[in-house]
């Protein structure tokens, strides 16, 4: 792979304008999880059928914080955008995230319908939205709906909140009858246990996982993923940072997750910049890594600075210190 061309800076200052410029690329850097292609695939697949007005099938698609799962489907629906017409406003692929602590489905129907463009969208009752939203996809031309962050309507842990999502999911994709794929962390799929009937019609649920480094093709598969990176920086040079041992620290600060991996590189190159060079070497990424919080592990040293770093020695020691900081906490007991 060719590395995309960037002029030398050569240890001279940058200037604003070229900073703003290269961190604008960074930012919109889209590193392709080679899982991403197959889920795609299956998305593209489903849309063509519902295109083609073949009874719709439906697909929910599962992954970690920080996997890659909303940059898919935004992918995807921006290749479909939205057409205002004379008469109506042509909407092919209706993309929609679940707001934060939904409280019933009725508030999803809602943003359904804002993102429709209905200005009432928060008027009415739950059936009567949903009503309304089978008659814009109609009107609009819709051709499936794709929500993301849906495990935000099923938070509440509590046997009504998911009887009731559920229900309302099941009713609401026979009206539509197009595709509506489910995006969300894996306790998403708790709302199928709870609804025989909606369970059987997500037969279809891809995992998005975090890259693995458990043998040698995991570790291959991860380095392809830094050389792609590695192409894609807006440096003049390439960083190497699929290096045997550069890759196994970056894999100990990431455990294989592709925003972790992309929020420290983005750093590492911002700092770069800033000293007017043209790769990321250790040191800059040593910066980066102190420059991020990391709240879920306390115990993770910066691979960086360690010229003896040994990758699964690392994470049993983290593991361990874990381990003796559970045990060593006071067990809650029962007040009197």
């Amino acid at each position: 792979m060719t590395k995309m061309f960037f002029e030398s800076l050569n240890g001279k200052r940058i200037s604003e304008k070229e900073f703003n410029i290269r961190y604008a690329h960074i930012e919109s850097l889209r590193v392709v999880h080679p899982k991403f292609s197959e889920i795609t695939s299956e998305v593209t697949k489903i849309h063509n059928l519902s295109k083609a007005n073949v009874k719709a099938e439906q697909l929910c698609i599962i992954g970690q914080t920080g996997a890659g799962k909303s940059s898919i489907i935004e992918l995807y629906a921006s290749k479909y955008p939205h057409v205002e017409e004379d008469e109506r406003t042509q909407i092919p692929v209706l993309l929609v995230s679940v707001p934060p602590r939904a409280k019933s489905p009725r508030v999803l129907a809602s943003k359904i319908l804002r993102e429709m463009g209905d200005h009432f969208f928060d008027s009415g009752s739950e059936e009567h939205m949903t009503h309304r939203i089978c008659n814009y996809v109609d009107k609009c031309g819709i051709k499936m709906i794709l929500l993301d962050e849906f495990h935000h309507l099923i938070d509440r842990d509590t046997d009504y909140v998911l009887a009731s999502a559920s229900d309302w999911l099941k009713t609401f994709i026979d009206k539509v009858k197009i595709p509506v794929v489910l995006v969300g962390l894996p306790e998403s799929e708790r709302i199928f246990s709870y609804n025989e009937q909606l369970d059987g019609r997500y037969p279809n649920r891809m995992v998005l996982p975090p890259f693995s480094y458990t043998n040698k093709e995991d570790i291959t598969e991860f380095r392809r993923f830094l050389v792609s990176i590695d192409n894609k920086l807006p440096l003049s040079k390439l960083s190497n940072l699929s290096d045997p041992e550069l890759a196994a620290k970056i894999f100990y600060f990431s455990f294989g997750v592709p925003r972790y991996v992309m929020n420290l590189l983005k750093i590492a190159t911002e700092i770069s910049l800033n000293k007017g060079q043209d790769l990321i070497s250790e040191i800059e990424l040593r910066g980066a890594f102190n420059r991020i919080t990391r709240s879920t592990r306390p115990y993770a040293i910066n691979p960086f600075e360690n010229t003896k770093f040994h990758l699964m020695d690392e994470i049993e020691k983290e593991k361990k210190l874990h381990e003796r900081l559970f045990q060593s906490e006071p067990k809650k007991g029962k007040r009197k």
